[in-house]
């Protein structure tokens, strides 16, 4: 999860959202100028497009991060199917479910994730036999 967050910056995902929210606040200031600030309709269409541009990436971005993730996990020496685990978990979990019922409404599916990376990865990563396990990424302490 972590190499899918750091994928995410690598690209600029979330700086692209702020450089559209940007450019949507300024749009809106002229519009406001324009049409006058008591506009409900020009308010609420404003409001909305602020909504959907402020909830989340788009899929494309996410799949991309799951990818690069992968991908960097694997160069780090890591044992690349962590992500792909941690999916397969999240998509038998209930929607509704408080736990995950943000990332329902801001990630794509799961499955879809899944059939991303699957289109994407496919066997390449199946003769990795080195990654690290949980036990051997920490430095251990002699007596």
């Amino acid at each position: 999860m972590l190499s899918h967050e750091i994928a995410h910056v690598v690209r600029s995902h979330h700086l692209k959202i702020l450089q559209k929210s940007q450019l949507l606040d300024f749009g809106a200031g002229l519009l406001s100028k324009k049409l006058g600030r008591d506009n409900q309709v020009i308010q609420k269409v404003i409001g909305s497009g602020a909504e959907v541009c402020a909830r989340s990436l788009d899929k494309s971005a996410e799949f991309e991060a799951d990818r690069m993730g992968v991908v960097l996990t694997a160069r780090a020496g890591y044992e690349p199917y962590g992500l792909p685990e941690v999916l397969q978990i999240i998509g038998q979990t209930g929607k509704d479910e408080s736990s995950v019922a943000l990332l329902f409404k801001t990630h794509p599916h799961p499955d879809d994730r899944l059939v991303k990376l699957d289109d994407a990865v496919g066997s390449r990563l199946d003769n990795i036999k080195d990654g690290k396990t949980l036990s051997e990424r920490f430095y251990h302490l002699k007596n």
